[in-house]
This record gives structure tokens, C-alpha cells and sequence, in this order.
């Protein structure tokens, strides 16, 4: 058994060696998949609905079973013998947070997991303030999270998946079903989390803002695997962005613009306020 420590940090790497999952209705989810996601990264897994993203999530945290092919964490290969150890690593928020609400008060429901470890109190109290603090909810805590908005409501579901201390967080849609602010709070949330706690981010989206800053993209179309690579390489590969029906970033949309008028933009990916410094250099 590999135990994993109280209170360690460590960086998590995720490796696929020929995956494939076959529900039980003979639905053929993934063929044959073999990828590797660093330590430490910010990932990016997208395509249409169906294409398999959800599945790899589930597989990553032992809700599912390979069909076949091998699935690692940390060069350990998830079996039954490892899943519950490993399964320690991995927090996982889902895309409606009000399906996750379980305690009467926000501190209740960000220390539902941890009773489950038989933590002690005081140490229990101290991981869901912090938690909730990572996330601006502290305030919050004693609150009946039914009342909050949609935004604060995710906000509390990371901060249950937080209090957890994993290396792996994977956000399954999980900005989704957001305002602009609220999406954008999260976002920004997760990358200084991401700095700080040196966490695996598996972002599981159809929204290509959320590529914004990550290292790795994973493109899936029934099951198979048709891009690995770079975001900004991706935004170039026009064929791969039909075949998945998505559009690039509005800002890649504006850079392509004026390079049909004659302009050289950055090759590197630009979110809003540097491409804005860029039009103001240009003008």
C-alpha cells in the first residue's frame, strides 16, 4: 500500500498507456489513449459533447474502470489494490454546484470530506479556514450555502475539494454554468492556487477562454485523441477546430484579423489586457 502522508504536498504526474473504456451499453467512450500530463501542469481537455473528456476524469479517479490499457499516478498503476490511496491525491469540482451542497452551513458542507478521514478537530477547523480563505469565502462559513449565488456556491465546492490537500484538482465544466465575473473570480482563483499548492490542473471544458494560460491541451473526438500540444499551436490547426465545431479565443479571432490586413501579431496566446497593450504599441 502507498500511504499518503497528512499535511504532504506533493506534485502529481498522470500517465494513460493505451486506455480504452467500453460502457456497459457497448458505447465505445475512448480508443486506445496514451498521453502523459506533468507534474505540477495546467491541462486543458476539450471536445464535443460525448468525446470522452468526463470519462477520462472518472477513470483518473477510479469511478470507472479501464476496459484496458493502464492508467498511472505518480508511476503507480490504479488498480484495486492503490485506488483508495491514490485517490487521495484528486479533488474534483463538478459543474452544478448546487448538486454537491451537503452541509446545513458553508463550514459544514467544506468539512464533509474530511470527516471521512477521522481527522482530528482542531486540524479539521484549521484545513476548512484556510480552504475557505483560498477561495474568499471565509466570511461565509457559517452561512447556509443554499442562499449563496451560483459563483459563491462553486466557490465553496472548491473550497470542499481544497480542505482535501490533493496534488491533482480536476474542474469538470466546472465554470460552465457562470456569469463572465463569476468564471473569471474562479479562473483567477485556480492559477494562484495552481502557483501556490504547485497542484495538476485538469480543466474539462467547451470554453476555449478557459485554455487562457495552460500548458497542455488534450483534444478528444469520439474517444480518439486528435491533438496534443501547446494552446497557441492548436489555435492555428484549422482542420482539428472544424472537425470539433469550437472557435478560438476572441483574442486569437482579432489577432487573425489583423494578420488578413497585413499585420504581424505575437505568435504567443494574448488575453485581453495584452492584447490591448499590443494595439495601443501598434497605434
Amino acid at each position: 500500500m502507498h500511504k499518503i502522508k497528512e499535511g504532504t504536498r506533493m506534485q502529481s504526474k498522470i500517465e494513460f498507456k493505451t486506455v480504452s473504456f467500453v460502457y456497459p451499453n457497448q458505447v465505445k467512450a475512448l480508443n486506445q489513449l496514451s498521453f502523459k500530463i506533468e507534474a505540477g501542469k495546467k491541462i486543458a481537455l476539450i471536445g464535443k459533447n460525448g468525446s470522452g473528456k468526463s470519462t477520462i476524469a472518472k477513470l483518473i479517479d477510479g469511478l470507472l474502470s479501464a476496459t484496458s490499457g493502464k492508467i498511472l499516478i505518480d508511476e503507480i498503476e490504479l488498480n484495486e489494490t492503490t485506488i483508495a490511496d491514490l485517490r487521495q491525491k484528486i479533488g474534483i469540482v463538478f459543474q452544478n454546484p448546487e448538486d454537491q451542497i451537503i452541509g446545513a452551513t458553508v463550514e459544514e458542507d467544506v468539512a464533509f470530506g474530511l470527516e471521512n478521514r477521522n481527522l482530528q478537530f482542531k486540524l479539521m477547523k484549521k484545513r476548512v479556514n484556510q480552504a475557505l480563505q483560498d477561495v474568499g469565502m471565509l466570511e461565509y462559513a457559517n452561512i447556509n450555502p443554499n442562499l449563496l449565488s451560483g459563483g459563491q456556491k462553486q466557490k465553496v465546492s472548491l473550497a470542499r475539494s481544497l480542505a482535501l490537500q490533493p496534488s491533482i484538482l480536476i474542474l469538470d465544466e466546472a465554470t460552465s454554468m457562470l456569469d463572465p465575473i463569476a468564471k473569471s473570480e474562479i479562473k483567477h482563483i485556480i492559477s494562484s492556487l495552481q502557483r501556490k499548492n504547485k497542484l495538476t490542473v485538469i480543466y474539462i471544458t467547451h470554453d476555449m477562454e478557459m485554455l487562457e494560460n495552460v500548458d497542455q491541451v488534450l483534444a478528444l473526438d469520439h474517444g480518439d485523441l486528435v491533438f496534443n500540444g501547446k494552446p497557441e499551436k492548436l489555435y492555428h490547426e484549422t482542420d482539428i477546430l472544424a472537425q470539433l465545431a469550437i472557435k478560438p479565443p476572441f483574442t486569437e479571432q482579432i489577432k487573425q484579423l489583423f494578420k488578413e490586413h497585413g499585420y504581424n501579431p505575437p505568435v504567443e496566446y494574448l488575453d485581453d489586457r495584452g492584447l490591448s497593450e499590443w494595439i495601443t504599441k501598434l497605434f
